[in-house]
């Protein structure tokens, strides 16, 4: 029993150590396994964790598992939260995403919101600048305009002060005009009175006018029917042309050896004068005057008288026409010159004799000193009488349109002298014509007398 005994104790240890050792290896068995499935579990966790969170971010990590510990959330619940609030200060708007928050800044997709602000800080530090710089300014002209308005200011009183001095000096002479104003207004309102009344008797005498100018023309034709009548019965007792103008005075006797010099048969007892011109016409009948034209018909040749003998003279030629040669025979004409009778002259109106467009007085003078001097005479006056043998007039008399009377009436005094004129013109005419004088104008009155242009 003893030997039974201690034969069994180490069968049992055996037995004993082998449970254990199969239990060991059970228990390595399953320990090896479930650390193998926490390997595997774990390593699926870091590259789950790996997603999020980089290697590097461990202690980021810690920071956001304190903060989210410390406000009793979960870290993902945190950080949703802080997303949420960054939304909120970025674009007020809890729930935007990141495109929503692009879009509300107006933010390109390479852009970042802390670029955006940059720029937006150095454009209103920039902005600041100027506003600065304008303020500056602003300053500078509020300061300027100070000085000018001060200025101003000073001028202003200095004016003021020059204004209380002038007008106390002109006080006395305001005084004065005051009443010399009312005085021109008095002598006004009496001046326009007076006109008035000048006015209507002005109207009166233009009317008394017209009918005395009426009746002169009356007048005036009856005596040009008289006259004609008279003249036709004085035609039947005499013979002698219808114009004088067209006689011949002389002729040409001989040619010098000069062909610029001729003689004539007109000498001292004939009257003639050196300095006196002549017309050369090929015989009488060439001297022709046409009353369709109111044109004389210029000779061939015209001459000057340098040299007078008893019966002949020495002429110099001083106008020639081409191809018309002078001859012996000849005759010689002047309008104002008669070897036996002197010619009487009436002048009328105005004549322009150096062609300047401009008729004068002195002008008319220069025509009737001529006619005496080539031994004519002056008939004194207006009027055509008997005794007349040529009418010399001068450029017609512009008409002056009428003006209405007014405060003006120097303009209606103009148009009643025009037309005076103008009809004692045509009057004059017309009786001469209707008594057979010969009417010169001054194209006529050159041609004939020779002193046409050389």
């Amino acid at each position: 029993m003893a030997i039974r005994s201690g034969n069994t104790g180490p069968l049992v240890s055996l037995v004993v150590f082998v449970i254990l050792t199969v239990l060991s290896l059970v228990a390595a068995i399953y320990f090896y396994s479930e650390a193998e499935k926490a390997r595997v579990e774990r390593a699926t966790a870091q590259r789950e964790l790996a997603k999020v969170l980089k290697p590097d971010s461990s202690e980021s990590l810690a920071s956001l598992e304190a903060a989210a510990q410390a406000e009793g959330v979960t870290l993902v619940e945190h950080l949703m939260a802080r997303e949420a609030a960054l939304a909120t200060l970025v674009s007020g708007d809890s729930s935007g995403d990141l495109s929503k928050i692009r879009s509300s800044l107006g933010l390109s997709d390479s852009e970042t919101a802390k670029q955006a602000l940059d720029a937006a800080r150095r454009a209103a530090q920039d902005a600041q600048a100027k506003f600065a710089d304008q303020v500056k300014a602003s300053e500078a002209a509020i300061a300027q305009a100070d000085e000018v308005k001060a200025e101003a200011e000073a001028i202003k009183q200095a004016a003021d002060e020059k204004v209380t001095q002038l007008t106390a000096t002109i006080a006395p002479y305001k005084e004065s005009t005051d009443r010399a104003m009312s005085e021109i207004a008095d002598l006004k309102t009496e001046l326009t009175q007076v006109r008035e009344q000048a006015q209507s008797e002005f109207a009166n005498q233009i009317a008394e006018e017209q009918a005395k100018q009426g009746a002169l023309v009356a007048s005036n034709q009856n005596l040009s029917e008289r006259v004609q009548v008279l003249q036709q019965q004085l035609e039947q007792f005499r013979i002698k042309p219808s114009d004088p103008a067209l006689l011949a005075d002389g002729s040409i006797v001989d040619l010098g050896t000069n062909k610029d010099q001729v003689f004539i048969s007109l000498g001292l007892r004939d009257h003639v004068r050196p300095g006196m011109t002549f017309e050369v016409y090929p015989d009488a009948a060439a001297i022709m005057y046409d009353p369709k034209t109111d044109r004389q018909s210029p000779g061939k040749a015209s001459i000057e008288i340098t040299k007078v003998g008893d019966t002949t003279s020495t002429a110099r030629v001083t106008r020639q026409r081409r191809g018309q040669a002078i001859q012996r025979g000849d005759v010689l004409a002047n309008a104002v010159y008669s070897p036996s009778y002197k010619y009487k002259f009436l002048v009328h109106g105005k004549f322009d004799v150096d062609a300047d467009g401009k008729s004068s007085d002195d002008e008319s003078n220069y025509i009737r000193g001529k006619i005496k001097e080539w031994g004519g005479v002056i008939v004194e006056g207006e009027e055509l009488t008997p005794e007349v043998d040529f009418v010399v007039v001068g450029t017609l008399p512009p008409r002056v349109m009428a003006q209405p009377l007014g405060e003006d009436s120097s303009g209606y005094n103009a148009y009643l002298e025009s037309k005076r004129a103008s009809d004692a013109y045509e009057a004059l005419i017309a009786s001469a014509r209707a008594a057979q004088v010969p009417v010169l104008n001054w194209n006529r009155f050159q041609i004939l007398t020779g002193a046409a242009d050389r």
